[in-house]
């Protein structure tokens, strides 16, 4: 059972990313005090995305998903600033559910069957709807769709281990304003050349999907120029 958890925790720590599509992971001072970008496996994708791994050891650290390349913001999409706000506090019981699946529980199993393990079973069950009110409270009092969450919150409460994610798969429910060169500025000055790179690797896997007579192309073509010619230059 321990095993199937875990698995089912993996498998959802999966996500697919556009063609230069980025995570953005909130800060979380002070054991992560900076934002981090990462774009996925340049390699591997399934339907013809990226495929990005979450840390499954993190769940507790908000995590969004940038626009996808060329596209303008729109009514659905928020402000990094306003999104993090929004989940923050979400962190706290997040971490206390990630404890009682994978530390808890499994010690009541073996160690102390009986009431202990079905008060600790409770306790997550009960902990997995406080988070989901408290989720579905701060984004729609930050004025971000909802929505989402209704399927979210009921594969959370039908598989327990899922709503380990809860946190994660609620930033991910929408986009933030801003594309992947946007955020990249965000970064600290000594992260943004790696970010670049990890772009432009994107964008090199993306030509070769794209037809060279498209005007998409075009564009991707001269944003990966822009971005080695930031990276040679040391431009921030």
């Amino acid at each position: 059972m321990i095993a199937v958890a875990a698995a089912l925790h993996l498998v959802d720590c999966m996500v697919l990313l556009g063609r230069g599509q980025a995570l953005l992971e909130a800060p979380w001072p002070p054991i992560f005090p900076r934002m981090a970008l990462a774009f996925g496996s340049t390699h591997y994708q399934i339907g013809g995305r990226a495929v990005a791994l979450l840390n499954p050891f993190t769940p507790f650290i908000p995590v969004f998903r940038t626009l996808p390349l060329f596209s303008g913001p729109g009514a659905s999409n928020a402000r990094i600033s306003k999104a993090a706000r929004a989940v923050a506090p979400a962190s706290a019981p997040v971490l206390l559910q990630f404890l009682l699946i994978f530390v808890v529980l499994p010690y009541c199993l073996y160690r102390a069957p009986g009431w202990p393990f079905v008060v600790s079973l409770a306790l997550a069950y009960l902990n997995a709807i406080a988070m989901l009110g408290l989720i579905w409270w701060r984004l729609r009092g930050a004025g971000i769709a909802t929505r989402p969450l209704i399927g979210l919150g009921f594969a959370w409460l039908v598989c327990l281990p899922l709503s380990v994610n809860c946190l994660r798969k609620a930033g991910l429910a929408f986009n933030i304003a801003m594309d992947a060169p946007q955020a990249i500025r965000l970064l600290p000055a000594g992260e943004k050349p790696r970010a670049r790179n990890d772009l432009a690797a994107q964008i090199t896997e993306a030509l070769d999907e794209t037809d060279e007579g498209d005007e998409r192309h075009r564009r991707l073509a001269e944003l990966r120029r822009q971005l080695t010619l930031e990276t040679g230059h040391g431009g921030t």
